[in-house]
């Protein structure tokens, strides 16, 4: 990963010991937290641009990864809260996807709870 910079900037080092005690001192979590999830969001957003997946194959990824979790959350959270917890996805293309796999019996799923996966296909 590269860091661009579009203005005059002055970079310099402070070894991360040295960070972590200032961050103490001066009470800075909070504010360390938001650059982390500004920095995050910011990385995330641009693999999300340059691999150019569709809706379809960014559903069928979350549906794996939610098959991955415990048991306790897949049954505790629905396929669509999960899928637009961690996506840019709406809420329209979410569902309608979903109903077309369940229709196909590509899945399984009860009440909006993810019960299985049957051979997702690889192509919409």
């Amino acid at each position: 990963m590269f860091i661009r910079i579009n203005d005059g900037s002055e970079v310099s080092y402070l070894p991360l010991e040295e960070a972590n005690k200032i961050i103490e001192r001066e009470n800075l979590w909070k504010n360390l937290a938001w650059m982390l999830i500004y920095s995050a969001t910011r990385v995330y957003d641009h693999c999300a641009k340059i691999s150019a997946l569709s809706s379809y194959e960014i559903i069928c990824y979350q549906l794996y990864e939610l098959m991955y979790e415990t048991e306790e959350l897949r049954n505790s959270i629905s396929i669509v809260s999960y899928v637009m917890n961690r996506t840019f996805l709406s809420r329209s293309s979410i569902m309608k996807i979903l109903a077309q796999l369940k229709t196909g019996n590509y899945i399984t799923m009860e009440k909006g709870i993810l019960k299985a996966i049957n051979n997702i296909p690889s192509r919409y």
